[in-house]
């Protein structure tokens, strides 16, 4: 049986991709004029995961309590809030907002899709 190539986006990388995310979630809306209730919403979702991703074991993690594969299990229901997000009235109103949602749920999609779940981690080098 042939051995199967890892996935391109190591452990270390998701994290990181994930702490970006984060920041674009905290400094987007801001810079491109969204309106208060989209910031509020992507305020309050950017700490959420902020915490939850600096809680996973991965290599840049700050406390590695959650196990990687399994936060890879529940990142496809964060994304597809953030899909669905996209037909809110505030997202619908604002061009500009709802295609950053749409980008923003494309690159979080791309990310899983193409990361290596059993790559090393903080506890699991």
């Amino acid at each position: 049986m042939p051995l199967m190539k890892p996935k391109p986006i190591s452990p270390k990388l998701h994290a990181l991709i994930d702490y970006g995310l984060v920041g674009s979630l905290l400094t987007v809306p801001s810079l491109l004029g969204f309106s208060d209730s989209v910031k509020k919403l992507y305020t309050a979702e950017a700490l959420a995961l902020f915490v939850y991703i600096a809680l996973t074991d991965q290599p840049v993690a700050v406390k590695p309590l959650i196990p990687f594969p399994v936060h890879g299990k529940i990142d496809p229901f964060n994304i597809g809030q953030f899909a669905l997000q996209t037909f809110l009235k505030p997202f619908q109103a604002d061009r500009k907002a709802r295609l950053f949602n749409v980008g923003f749920t494309a690159l979080a999609s791309l990310t899983v899709l193409m990361t290596d779940w059993h790559g090393p981690t903080k506890t699991n080098p």
